[in-house]
């Protein structure tokens, strides 16, 4: 069973790599193994049924992208894109230690590039992601871990769920 788990791990891991699709803009530190695209927003629950981002998100046109990590799963990190107040295309990246014990996500720090070289424009949504994905509970799908889903609402009033629970979820097989 432990080798048809690492040869399946490494079929993907060389499908995802030949894939020119993936836009890896930053590198955990630990080593990347497993990545996953944005699949869309949902209210808590797996079921293929998206939502759009609350309007915060759309607001600030903040489209997330991948997630990434380590070959252990106690390092994550999320790719996302945001345009700045003067046109300027931002690439965000957070970086997530993995808090086992109380199932959560917990931001360790945030970088932003831009091709232009104009940082300083991405700030204020930089901060406001900041601010927003302090620590994310996390659940991954019961059959083979295809989805993994961060919690960015958690009982808050919002304009898509009235659960107050909104997710971004990521599918390892897109």
């Amino acid at each position: 069973m432990k080798l048809m788990t690492t040869l399946f791990f490494m079929a993907l891991a060389t499908t995802t790599m030949a894939n020119d699709t993936w836009t890896e803009t930053f590198k955990l530190p630990e080593g990347t193994t497993y990545r996953a695209k944005a699949a869309g927003f949902d209210c808590g629950t797996f079921n293929n049924k998206y939502v759009q981002a609350p309007i915060e998100y759309l607001e600030r046109q903040v489209e997330f992208k991948q997630l990434s990590a380590d070959k252990d799963l106690n390092k994550f990190l999320f790719e996302a894109v945001y345009p700045a107040e003067n046109g300027v295309t931002c690439t965000y990246g957070v970086f997530f230690d993995r808090s086992r014990d109380t199932k959560t996500l917990n931001f360790t720090h945030s970088v932003v590039v831009t091709t232009e070289g104009n940082e300083e424009a991405c700030v204020a949504t930089q901060n406001f992601l900041d601010a927003q994905l302090t620590s994310l509970p996390y659940e991954g799908s019961k059959r083979g871990l295809r989805y993994i889903a961060a919690q960015i609402l958690t009982e808050t009033a919002n304009d898509v769920c009235e659960s107050g629970n909104v997710r971004i979820v990521f599918d390892r097989r897109l």
